[in-house]
């Protein structure tokens, strides 16, 4: 006999939970430990455990008489809307669906594809989580520092709230210090929404002030933006993310899995759905092996894994939601001038007589850099000669588009390149460039004159530009070169 007491859940993220006791049985144990989300409770000896998986637990225990006790729940209870809520913007479907499963839980994963609006959805949840439970504060991390102008924008157009960034002091953030100092004084911050980036963390006074902040609940809520910048739990900055704890907790991101299935582990531990070390984690998860048996050669167990984040997770695909055309992917080839096969010959040449030194290089790929850079720009390589057949055609491209009132976006991996594209276009066009070196918030604006029409080509690096911004004005997208890894790509693609 399994005795079921169905009751307000201690661990679970859900509205109820089932607490389960019976003798020891190997079999019975063997079934709930298969479950993604099951807590031991040694003190009162009985498994917690979803109670979305009663008729799960039922179906695979057929021979099991089970003793239900607690109150009647419906499934299909609809959702209260908090008195007082209005949406400020009009929802899509998909983002009232998203508005809905936010007021049903507290801790949950949002990764829906870039263009979806998964901004607008959280400021919206966050609002009414505010009547709902009377928040002071909700605390936006942003994965990206350039996003926090960004946010602070989205602000003001989805809700009536304001927001504020730490260390905000006019169109400039502030030091450390400044930024210390408003934490401790968010009791006289009217703000509802507490803006700051993940490099925040990295100091210790902060990352104390925020946490005793969470603690007293003057931060009643966490949002954290493109989670997936924060893959390192064993970093000073990873171990102080882990220590930020709420009553709820959203963690946000378009591109859940960037490299490898360890890149999941800091989200499930922050919102609560992941007990075990990141030893543990890895080690249930990869295949080891290689030199010392230190390097991961294999993944295994990824079907526990898939399970456990569709718990806790919703995405929807853009294809899915909204009636867009399909991507159209064209590959423009072009042939070096005889100066830039020169330099590309004279580079790979280089290579050659040093393959050894390279092949023994803790990173080989890097040392083909330069081979890409010839390719792209020999400027970056060449005082003298300065020539690239990438960026003619370019040109000829940019004007075609441009000629047919298409507004283009230019992508590069090296600031150098966005430079001399940004010399060659400036002349014929309303360009802007977007690196590294941009300040926040001239970031914001630009993106404000590109999607207002004041500026017909954006050019920018993919780190700085490929996450995070939205360029839902732009239709023509150029690389003038690819990242190693395809996510980041994809990120930079679904920009417009």
């Amino acid at each position: 006999m399994i005795t079921v007491n169905i009751r307000k859940p201690n661990k679970c993220n859900s509205e109820w939970s089932m607490f389960l006791s019976f003798p020891y049985d190997t079999t019975i144990l063997d079934v709930v430990r298969s479950f993604p989300y099951k807590w031991w409770n040694a003190e009162n000896k009985e498994w917690e455990l979803p109670l979305e998986k009663l008729g799960a637990l039922v179906d695979k225990l057929p021979e099991e008489e089970f003793d239900i006790t607690g109150p009647y729940v419906s499934f299909k209870k609809e959702v209260d809307i908090p008195e007082g809520f209005e949406f400020k913007t009009q929802p899509f479907q998909h983002q009232l669906e998203a508005f809905e499963y936010g007021l049903k839980y507290d801790r949950w994963f949002l990764g829906d594809e870039m263009g979806l609006g998964k901004t607008k959805q959280s400021i919206d949840i966050a609002v009414a989580k505010k009547l709902q439970y009377g928040y002071r504060h909700c605390l936006i991390i942003c994965g990206v520092n350039g996003l926090k102008w960004n946010w602070l924008n989205e602000i003001a157009v989805h809700s009536n709230e304001t927001g504020y960034i730490l260390g905000q002091r006019g169109s400039k953030i502030g030091s450390n210090k400044d930024k210390l100092d408003d934490i401790l004084d968010l009791v006289n911050n009217e703000s509802y929404f507490i803006i700051t980036n993940i490099e925040s963390l990295r100091d210790e006074d902060i990352t104390g002030a925020l946490i005793s902040m969470c603690k007293e609940e003057e931060i009643g809520m966490i949002i954290t933006d493109e989670i997936h910048m924060m893959k390192n739990p064993t970093s000073q900055q990873g171990k102080a993310f882990l220590k930020l704890r709420t009553k709820t907790m959203i963690a946000m991101t378009g591109t859940p899995l960037m490299n490898n299935p360890l890149d999941l582990y800091i989200i499930l531990k922050w919102l609560g759905y992941e007990d075990t070390s990141f030893y543990s984690f890895k080690n249930h998860y990869c295949v080891m092996g290689g030199y010392g048996g230190y390097e991961i050669v294999g993944y295994k167990n990824i079907n526990q894994l898939k399970e456990k984040l569709d718990e806790i997770m919703l995405r929807r695909k853009q294809r899915d939601v909204i009636d867009l055309p399909e991507k159209t992917y064209v590959e423009d080839y072009v042939d070096m001038t005889p100066k830039q096969t020169m330099i590309y010959n004279e580079v790979t040449q280089e290579i050659k007589d040093n393959i050894d030194i390279i092949s023994t290089s803790p990173n080989p790929l890097a040392e083909l850099i330069r081979m890409r850079q010839a390719t792209g720009y020999t400027g970056i390589l060449s005082s003298t000669v300065q020539e690239s057949a990438k960026l003619d055609r370019m040109e000829e491209l940019v004007e075609q588009a441009v000629a047919s009132d298409k507004k283009v976006v230019v992508f590069s991996n090296w600031t150098q390149i966005t430079n001399e594209v940004y010399k060659r276009l400036r002349k014929k066009y309303k360009v802007a460039r977007i690196t590294g070196q941009t300040k926040d918030n001239e970031r914001q604006d630009i993106v404000d004159n590109f999607q207002s029409g004041n500026i017909s080509v954006l050019i920018g690096t993919i780190g700085a530009m490929g996450t995070g911004l939205t360029l839902t004005a732009g239709t023509v997208e150029i690389f003038l070169d690819e990242p190693w890894n395809r996510a980041k790509k994809e990120q930079a693609e679904d920009r417009c």
